[in-house]
């Protein structure tokens, strides 16, 4: 072996050796972000779902209702449950055929905003039976009582929108 292949073989090594070390470290960046992760999710999970007429239950509990008031509330839950199912079981379909037309090679625009235009609208429609609803069932509470439903509704929406479980709707 001559003097000059001697040289490029151990120009070559200590090269090597880095390229080795360098994805090794990385390598071990990943493998510790990785595991940081999942600790975190783990530590940071959100709460489970539970049942939701248990927290029903619960809320009607914490408001301390009277069996008028009480009967009020499970009119208001029940009516707000069948109303809900009916908006999803009207929406998810517009939503559903609104995606399919965005998923053609040439979707039709104007049919797309026509679609979820009509799916804003049923649900818009909703949300006004839904404070009408809510106003009625309030006008049964005592004032202390409402400014406890309230409450209780604001933190279920806030747990919501962190992604905590819950239903939008009572």
């Amino acid at each position: 072996m001559s003097a000059a292949a001697a040289g490029t073989t151990t120009a070559r090594r200590p090269q090597r050796a880095r390229l080795w070390i360098a994805l090794l470290v990385i390598s071990l960046a990943l493998n510790l972000c990785f595991v940081a992760g999942a600790v975190w999710s783990r530590l940071h999970a959100p709460p489970p779902r539970g049942d939701m007429a248990e927290q029903y239950r619960q809320m009607a509990g914490e408001l301390d209702l009277d069996p008028q008031q009480r009967a009020a509330f499970d009119r208001y839950i029940a009516a707000m449950r069948t109303r809900t199912d009916q908006m999803r079981q009207e929406t998810d379909p517009l939503i559903g055929a609104a995606w399919e037309e965005i998923a053609k090679p040439q979707p039709d625009a104007g049919k797309v905003e026509r679609l979820f235009e009509e799916s804003s609208d049923k649900r818009r429609a909703f949300q006004r039976e839904a404070a009408s609803q809510t106003l009625t069932m309030l006008a049964t509470l005592s004032p202390p009582q409402r400014a406890k439903f309230v409450q209780l509704m604001r933190e279920r929406r806030a747990a919501w929108r962190r992604g905590q479980g819950g239903n939008r709707t009572p």
